[in-house]
């Protein structure tokens, strides 16, 4: 038995998750607010995860632990409740697709990877310029490794059953499991497993961070707290340049170039005497029309 489809079944069907990979800060006046931000960010993410999977077909799911319950059973010799454990995956599958004939592919896991990167515009140019430099001096392999640094990201993958073949596939393991021809059920559920699709969002958490420093900055009294809203503000138009300066605008530019307007005239009015709360909502709306944007340009792999 190939312990390679159990391990890919079980990556594949488990409970969502987050996972962190840290580079350096040199932001202390940003890290407080920044965490803040960042975790409420994950959470929020999860939540929206954990919904998918939730309005996710239920028989789908049931059929993805019945073919994760058949690969064990395969690896312990158990041949016999294998087959009726595939049967029954067959059966749930049937009921998905009589449910929803349309449904073509079918979430069954979701997980988060979240790269942080908190650093001010001026430290990434520095590191951008370190790495130029070391490509020109034919340093390769230590550029690779300083811009692989340069990550700042929420990477969410979903994955999908495509109903259209998945099914069928799992009928053709059971056909070879009732005519005693293991070895050929095996390397059918590999084959099977293999066709899992993986979609996966990259989200700038700079974006996420400048959205969060701008609602805090909105809460605050302007004539009271004018010189925090100021240092918020200030602070969230970094974030901002600090995506830009990372590659990460490059799809949606023009919209972050009216994101970055619409912040330097909440400053300019904000050091005035002019009322400023029609442009935090104008901003509101601004950011939420980007993350919806970023969010729904997915990569596949």
């Amino acid at each position: 038995m190939k312990k390679s489809i159990a391990a890919l079944l079980l990556l594949t069907l488990g409970t969502s998750s987050v996972g962190w990979a840290t580079s350096t800060s040199d932001s202390d006046t940003l890290s407080h607010a920044d965490s803040a931000a960042t975790k409420e960010a994950v959470k929020q993410e999860e939540r929206k995860q954990t919904d998918l999977l939730t309005k996710a077909n239920t028989a789908v799911t049931q059929g993805m632990e019945l073919v994760v319950k058949a690969v064990n059973l395969l690896e312990e010799k158990k041949d016999d409740e294998a087959l009726g454990a595939l049967e029954a995956a067959v059966g749930k599958f049937e009921v998905a697709i009589a449910a929803e004939p349309d449904l073509a592919l079918a979430p069954v896991d979701s997980y988060v990877m979240l790269f942080d990167l908190v650093a001010t515009p001026d430290t990434v140019r520095n590191q951008l310029k370190a790495v130029k430099e070391l490509l020109d001096d034919g340093k390769v392999q230590d550029a690779r490794k300083l811009l692989s640094t340069l990550r700042d990201e929420m990477e969410i993958s979903t994955v999908y059953i495509p109903l259209a073949t998945y099914p069928d596939a799992i009928k053709l393991a059971v056909k070879y499991l009732r005519d005693k021809k293991r070895e050929q059920a095996i390397a059918t559920l590999d084959t099977t497993v293999k066709s899992l699709i993986t979609e996966t969002t990259v989200v700038p958490q700079g974006l996420i961070r400048a959205k969060s420093l701008v609602e805090q900055a909105s809460k605050l009294d302007k004539e009271k707290d004018k010189e925090k809203i100021l240092n918020l503000v200030k602070a969230a138009r970094e974030q901002l340049e600090v995506t830009t300066l990372l590659g990460y605008t490059i799809e949606f530019d023009q919209s972050y170039i009216n994101l970055k307007k619409q912040i330097v005239a909440l400053e300019s009015e904000i050091k005035g005497k002019n009322v400023v709360e029609k442009l935090y909502e104008k901003l509101a709306a601004s950011f939420a029309e980007l993350l919806e944007k970023e969010s729904a340009s997915p990569h596949k792999k």
